[in-house]
């Protein structure tokens, strides 16, 4: 998964399917599916309509992940290199995955790699995006890169980057100098992106930015609750989580459309949490005004420390969305 520092920026776990029980509101399409429950951790879900892609540890406790993807009624594939490498999905567009590469037997170096699932090559990545500063959480929509520099908790500088892989132009949406905060690039989708600033934690915001407009909101966030791990599909409908401070405590996935207030639409039972979600629209054939956005999140039960990958549907009636800038 995407992570801002050599570990997860939550340190969360999760159990098997028979022992998850979400309650879900009159918002919400459906129960969780499981997409990757395994006997070892599973983490950092991302789609595409013929792609999936997810890291998976080497061992049932937690160890180094190794990226994969498989697509649509194949076998999966790893991804990173073999040699002290570790790695975990950013965002796929098209059959172009960007994902951040950890290299290192201390996992000291982090940058972003762009990868041809077809050819399973790398792709150039443009100068600007890789430095000696820790880069990460990257994802990827109609020729734009929005990722994360910097390391939380820390002293570094820390930006939420997104990049025209076209034309090298590179905006700074967001900046944090505070060793106590942390902030960390959510998705891009479509025209809009979202990340998440805690400055300092448990003080935390989530922002959604539209790029035609290269306008910034703040969403509206409940007093007392910490919010995290956002992400955006091409409408704007924001998803993220929603908690009391600590690991487990009273978690909620909301949305939150561009037009009306935040909602909840799921709500798991004490001592469970989520860490990264990634929404993906599930086509339909033909087009109508009913979308269906699928959240992936994985799930994490505090106690035993394991993880593994569902997904939730959720439907709304949307208008079409304005094509991204050029």
């Amino acid at each position: 998964m995407s992570v801002t520092r050599p570990r997860r920026k939550r340190l969360f776990a999760l159990a098997a399917l028979a022992a998850l029980t979400v309650a879900f509101t009159a918002a919400a399409a459906g129960a969780p599916a499981p997409v990757k429950v395994g006997p070892r951790n599973e983490v950092a879900p991302a789609a595409s309509d013929d792609w999936f892609v997810w890291s998976k540890s080497r061992r049932r406790q937690t160890s180094p992940f190794d990226l994969f993807a498989q697509q649509t009624g194949r076998k999966a594939f790893k991804v990173n290199p073999k040699k002290n490498t570790q790695a975990y999905a950013g965002g796929i567009d098209g059959t172009t995955l960007v994902y951040q590469l950890i290299r290192g037997a201390l996992a000291g170096r982090s940058d972003l790699r762009l990868y041809d699932l077809t050819t399973r090559r790398l792709q150039a990545i443009p100068p600007g995006v890789n430095t000696a500063k820790w880069e990460c959480c990257a994802t990827l929509s109609g020729g734009w890169l929005l990722f994360s520099r910097g390391q939380a908790y820390s002293r570094d500088r820390q930006l939420v980057l997104l990049g025209n892989l076209i034309t090298g132009e590179q905006r700074v949406l967001d900046q944090l100098q505070n060793r106590n905060g942390i902030l960390g690039a959510g998705q891009l989708n479509g025209n809009f992106a979202v990340w998440a600033k805690c400055n300092p934690y448990p003080r935390c915001q989530v922002f959604r930015y539209d790029l035609a407009s290269a306008s910034t909101t703040p969403l509206p966030a409940t007093t007392g609750k910490v919010v995290y791990s956002p992400s955006v599909n091409e409408y704007g409908t924001v998803y993220y989580g929603q908690s009391n401070r600590g690991c487990g405590k009273s978690v909620q996935l909301v949305r939150q459309p561009v037009a009306g207030g935040p909602e909840a639409i799921a709500e798991l039972p004490q001592g469970w949490d989520l860490d990264v979600t990634f929404a993906h629209r599930i086509p339909t054939r033909p087009p109508g005004a009913v979308i269906t956005t699928r959240i992936y999140y994985d799930s994490v039960r505090c106690r035993t420390n394991s993880w593994n990958i569902y997904s939730v549907d959720d439907s709304q009636r949307i208008s079409p969305p304005s094509p991204p800038p050029g």
